[in-house]
């Protein structure tokens, strides 16, 4: 890499102790990393002369100036990789055309042809890239050197991306068919990128289909809880969701007449209220939302002040005499009226804690929003009336998968692309699951990829922070995976990948940036030479006023009798005194 601005900012750091009046660089002006060095250059306050070396006119190249594209991805989805070519120098007819290569992990997936003509530079070209295996992927650009080219190290460029499973997985419990759970099904299945796993109970402790299993569940991003349990649901099912929920899986109640509360105590830490009391006496409710509530994501229709009046306007449902007391880091979105009567009992509620989520509704006949609610308006001729189910089911499925920011475990190499001989830094962040830091943790980053692994301990700062760098790797691909223990403990894993000397920086460019040169000397009070021209540079130096002697005292004083090798050396001394004079009979 080329930074000309931190060298002329390391010259303002020297001026300070030294006499530098003026500087010399000598240089092409292609840089590659740093700020523009134009302005640290008038930031320094003294002149700098310049000489340029390189060619000004372009040279006769074909390069791969940047590879544009989405850091994530699903699978199967497609996403464009738009990629930007500079040429110079060189023209093709159609049976000619250069060939651009995409590889996928170094297997080519995709070729376009590009025509080159002599009076244009810039090209660009997309593909459609479909991804077919989750990971961390690395996408290459490539163009096969020709005849006559200044460098083929600048014909391919990487980029990576990192591409996620598509679909999420939603286990859906409930303990009898319903108009609810067909709704709720429905709604949470047409969600793009959502599959929905129902278990239905039948009779007793059996399923309509297959019944759960810990591997079905671990396989889970959302848990989905529609009348459920009820009074023949086995412990062992609920032991099962208990412990995805204590893994931090989200959790979505609804109720309904059969809901057995008692067993649901088993579930109670991980939704956002506890059952003072319940009776399977069914009454019908309104929704009753205040505009405060609006913040919330989760009640979001239009995202106008008009929601609140959507929701209360919406069909009654039911709800049995069920009573419950708040958590404290819950939260009440909405609560409930009988007929025109508001009652503080919750019938929306929210809980995010530790890193776990919840969503609760104490009511149940969902089914009526959409039928008595959004259907009996269509049927009026209203093709905009709001469909408040749908909505809220997909804005809660949305809060509760969110987790990304929730990571404990954050390891990652300070960049993807490395040039050759250049350190690969690891820096890591380790949080528990209240997010506050770890200092105390054991980070191991194994690197795996070339011929022989390497193993890199993470060496603690503050603040939950490591750090560790590794260096002499050779050219290639490399994946890496840390793993965190706590009190020797394993306590969780991240993973990346990152490439060495695929990179090409200087290369990228290889005209001199002659114009940029000539602003710095200008705007400094220099000079710009050629080679031809630098037999001058000292003449003109001379004759620069500030190029003149400057005379730099510094006083120090030492109190040697404070000094301990003085006292050392001075009892040395008379220790040699003494044994001469033994020796020679003087004492």
């Amino acid at each position: 890499m080329t930074d000309i601005s931190r060298a002329i900012r390391w010259t303002a750091e020297q001026s300070e102790n030294a006499n530098l009046r003026a500087g010399l660089m000598i240089t092409d002006g292609a840089f590659n990393a740093g700020s523009n060095p134009l302005y640290d250059a008038e930031l320094l306050g003294k002149p700098l002369y310049i000489i340029g070396i390189g060619d000004s006119t372009e040279p006769k190249d074909i390069a791969i100036q940047t590879i544009i594209t989405n850091d994530l991805t699903y699978l199967e989805s497609s996403v464009p990789i738009n990629v930007n070519i500079k040429s110079n120098g060189f023209s093709d007819d159609a049976a000619t055309a250069t060939k651009l290569i995409l590889s996928d992990n170094g297997t080519p997936i995709a070729e376009q042809s590009i025509v080159l003509r002599k009076d244009q530079q810039a090209y660009s070209a997309v593909f459609d890239y479909h991804p077919k295996t989750e990971g961390i992927h690395k996408l290459t650009a490539s163009i096969t050197p020709r005849d006559g080219e200044l460098t083929a190290k600048n014909n391919s460029l990487s980029e990576f991306i990192t591409v996620l499973k598509q679909k999420r997985r939603i286990a859906l419990f409930a303990g009898a068919p319903s108009s609810d759970v067909s709704f709720i099904r429905t709604i949470l299945s047409n969600e793009k990128g959502a599959e929905v796993k129902p278990f239905i109970q039948k009779q007793g402790a059996e399923y309509y289909d297959e019944a759960p299993t810990a591997q079905s569940l671990h396989d889970a991003e959302l848990i989905v809880l529609i009348g459920f349990p009820i009074s023949s649901t086995s412990a062992a099912t609920l032991q099962l969701i208990a412990q995805e929920c204590e893994r931090g899986k989200p959790l979505l109640f609804v109720a309904s007449l059969q809901t057995d509360y008692t067993k649901l105590k088993q579930l109670e830490q991980y939704l956002p209220f506890t059952v003072a009391s319940s009776r399977p006496q069914e009454f019908m409710i309104f929704a009753d939302v205040q505009a405060k509530s609006l913040s919330n994501p989760i009640l979001k229709i239009k995202g106008m002040d008009q929601d609140a009046a959507i929701w209360n306007q919406l069909p009654p449902i039911f709800r049995t005499e069920t009573f419950v007391r708040m958590k404290p880091e819950s939260e009440v979105l909405a609560t409930i009226k009988v007929n025109a009567t508001p009652l503080n009992e919750s019938l929306i509620s929210s809980r995010e804690f530790q890193g776990k989520k919840s969503i609760a509704v104490l009511g149940y006949g969902l089914y009526r929003w959409k039928l008595l609610g959004e259907a009996a308006e269509i049927s009026k001729g209203r093709s905009d009336a709001p469909d408040v189910l749908t909505t809220f089911l997909q804005n809660s499925s949305r809060w509760l998968t969110t987790t990304d920011n929730q990571k404990t475990v954050r390891i990652k190499s300070t960049k993807k692309l490395y040039a050759s001989g250049e350190k690969i830094e690891f820096i890591g962040q380790i949080y528990d699951q209240t997010l506050a830091p770890i200092d105390n943790a054991d980070v191991i980053v194994k690197i795996s990829g070339g011929k022989t692994p390497r193993e890199v301990h993470l060496t603690p700062l503050t603040n939950g922070r490591y750090s560790g760098q590794v260096d002499g790797l050779a050219e290639g691909d490399y994946a890496f995976t840390g793993a965190v223990s706590v009190a020797q403990k394993p306590y969780g894993t991240d993973n990346g990948r990152f490439s060495v000397g695929d990179i090409a920086l200087e290369f990228q460019n290889v005209r001199m940036n002659s114009e940029l040169l000539r602003q710095i000397a200008e705007r400094t009070g220099g000079k710009f030479y050629t080679p031809a021209t630098a037999s001058t540079f000292l003449e003109d130096l001379k004759k620069q006023p500030a190029f003149t002697p400057r005379t730099i005292t510094q006083k120090s004083e030492f109190a040697l009798w404070n000094l301990p090798w003085i006292l050392a050396a001075g009892l040395l001394c008379f220790a040699t005194e003494w044994f001469i004079r033994k020796r020679s009979g003087m004492v």
